[in-house]
């Protein structure tokens, strides 16, 4: 499984990070958009007490199928393996087919700029 690095910052004032990312000459990648995603597990729970989760996402440009796995909190403690799919509501059907349970949705919508080899994502929640 590939090593996510991840750091989110809470109550971020997005107007004043939008332009300091420009003052940094970052790039924008992708206009603010709607995000959409479901989480799956067994109805027992076998992937949250292994500190996994199924997640299909769909990022408006694209479409995830992703298993995640939170092994410890620290910077590289959560792995993951993602395949692009073509059809959100097909994939989580066929999740269900196979015995999953949808545990949770959530909407954001997203904006992602380009910063050296970083990715920045400033999401807002609806």
């Amino acid at each position: 499984m590939e090593t996510e690095v991840e750091a989110k910052f809470l109550d971020v004032e997005a107007a004043a990070l939008r332009t300091k990312l420009k003052e940094f000459e970052a790039k924008l990648v992708h206009e603010e958009r709607l995000m959409r995603r479901k989480t799956f597990d067994y109805p027992n729970n076998r992937l949250a007490k292994m500190g996994g989760w199924v997640r299909v996402r769909d990022e408006g440009d694209r479409i995830t199928l992703s298993y995640k796995q939170l092994n410890d909190r620290t910077l590289h403690g959560t792995k993951e393996i993602t395949v692009e799919v073509n059809d959100f509501a097909k994939t989580c059907q066929l999740l269900e087919a196979i015995g999953l349970e949808v545990k949770s949705y959530q909407e954001t919508k997203r904006a992602t700029w380009a910063l050296g080899n970083c990715e920045v994502t400033i999401d807002t929640w609806p």
